[in-house]
């Protein structure tokens, strides 16, 4: 969503924002109706021998083996120059370090993709998460973890809320930079 926001920033570095999950065609379909990201590609591993395992980002602690939220640039020649791996299933990295690394590969700038994914759009869509509950969701983040990073004088502990809050912040802006009010 955050990256999806900055499309033109992204595509004038010469980039491009590739979604991996081990959803199928069909679930992918269903989440970009609801959640449509323009110019992001979709790419559906749902055994993991595509790229979430080759890259190593299964999820140890997860037993149906989704991928750790991740970000990866990845320059023309294979070489990866920035990655980012979560801890869980809600970590997430601030997005400058990609920019930074994207634009320090000095590409031309590319026409965007058209983007989204293959499948065919279920007529069922209540097993999505709906937009309409997509702030409510991320401002509760943003609470608890200012709250939880409150009872604790650990440093470590303090920094990961923090990074927390910021991440649900961001993801905040985004939405709001593809979804303007009014």
């Amino acid at each position: 969503m955050r990256l999806a926001s900055e499309r033109d920033r992204i595509h004038g570095a010469g980039g491009e924002v590739i979604a991996v999950s081990i959803d199928d065609d069909v679930r992918q379909a269903g989440m970009y109706q609801r959640w449509p990201t323009p110019n992001a590609r979709y790419v559906s591993d749902p055994d993991r021998s595509l790229l979430i395992e080759p890259l190593g980002l299964t999820d140890p602690n997860d037993d149906r083996g989704i991928a750790l939220p991740a970000m990866l640039v990845i320059a023309p020649d294979g070489e990866e120059v920035y990655r980012y791996v979560g801890r869980d299933f809600a970590d997430r990295t601030t997005d400058e370090q990609v920019y930074t690394a994207l634009e320090g590969l000095g590409l031309d700038a590319i026409d965007p993709p058209a983007g989204g994914p293959d499948g065919i759009v279920p007529d069922d869509l209540r097993r999505f998460f709906r937009p309409s509950d997509f702030v409510a969701y991320f401002k509760g983040n943003r609470f608890a973890a200012a709250a939880i990073g409150g009872r604790t004088d650990d440093k470590e502990f303090r920094a990961i809320a923090r990074e927390h809050r910021i991440m649900a912040d961001a993801t905040l802006a985004a939405w709001e930079s593809l979804h303007p009010p009014g």
